[in-house]
């Protein structure tokens, strides 16, 4: 297991850089495939700048051909134009998760890593599209961050998500219900709305809350998940610490039965957060910690 004890950021100023450049990489091949400036790199996931019709119009020297409505051209014989309204400035609102369920990983890296990794190469992906970035930050405090249209001002967001784990986290849980009521009154309307989390806690008495964020915003749920959160490999007796209250317990993996009551138990409670998110209209998505994050969120494409 990994050791959730950080004194350095979970990454740093040069893995920021690299994943920007990555976004940018990205962003320019698809650019090229859709011949389109207002292209995301990661386009299932939250919309970029779009354009609304508003009127056509006879062409006039100087309309950008693309914008040709080709249908009234034909009806009239006179080139005709399609005139556009201007989307309003996207707000891409990113709820970023490191409470002590984030702070376990069996395998390259903590959950919480792959969150923080996760939320960097979304913001790049909306910064690099005119989008504007906000976000909250869930840890021993909840941290609320204005949004913003320059990589200055998203920083100290990542910073917050990237930051070094406290060796001590306190064991008051974080009341949820209180969490989505601040986020639907924080967040600006019809955002998009992404919670990047294992989703520990979201139970049943959060739907009502969820679908009214589901009728404010356009949400997505990234659940970051160990492959040891789905199964247990035979590998003998294992210590496990819980992250919440301290105590621990000691398992002996190598017996079929445990391992078989723990998958089930881990499957049941997989579907229920699923039905859950489907009848919240919850996109939900699942990202495993020990793959390449950003070829996961490309292949949700």
């Amino acid at each position: 297991m990994r050791d959730a004890h950080h004194q350095d950021a979970l990454l740093s100023t040069a893995e920021l850089e690299k994943l920007q450049q990555q976004v940018l990489l990205r962003r320019h091949r698809q650019m090229r495939l859709l011949d389109t400036p207002y292209a995301g790199a990661f386009l299932s996931l939250h919309r970029g700048h779009g354009m609304e019709l508003h009127d056509v119009r006879p062409y006039q020297p100087g309309d950008e051909i693309r914008h040709m409505d080709w249908r009234a051209t034909a009806r009239s014989g006179k080139p005709t134009s399609k005139v556009f309204l201007a989307e309003r400035q996207r707000t891409l609102f990113l709820a970023i998760d490191r409470r002590p369920s984030m702070r376990f990983g069996s395998r390259v890296e903590l959950k919480v890593t792959t969150a923080a990794r996760c939320a960097a190469l979304l913001a790049f992906s909306a910064l690099a599209a005119r989008e504007r970035v906000a976000g909250v930050v869930l840890d021993s405090e909840t941290q609320f961050f204005a949004a913003s249209s320059t990589i200055e001002g998203a920083l100290p967001l990542l910073q917050a998500a990237t930051a070094p784990l406290e060796a001590e986290q306190s064991s008051d849980a974080i009341d949820l219900s209180r969490l989505l009521e601040q986020i639907s009154q924080r967040a600006e309307r019809g955002s998009s709305l992404l919670f990047i989390s294992d989703l520990h806690g979201i139970e049943e008495k959060h739907h009502p809350s969820l679908l009214e964020i589901a009728a404010r915003f356009e949400p997505v749920a990234l659940r970051i998940t160990d492959p040891a959160e789905e199964q247990l490999e035979a590998c003998g007796k294992i210590r496990l610490v819980s992250p919440l209250s301290g105590k621990s317990s000691i398992i002996d993996t190598n017996r079929r039965s445990l391992r078989d009551a723990y998958a089930d138990a881990m499957q049941q409670r997989h579907q229920a957060i699923r039905q859950l998110c489907l009848r919240s209209q919850l996109p939900l998505h699942t990202l495993y910690n020990h793959r390449d994050t950003l070829q996961q969120l490309a292949q949700l494409q």
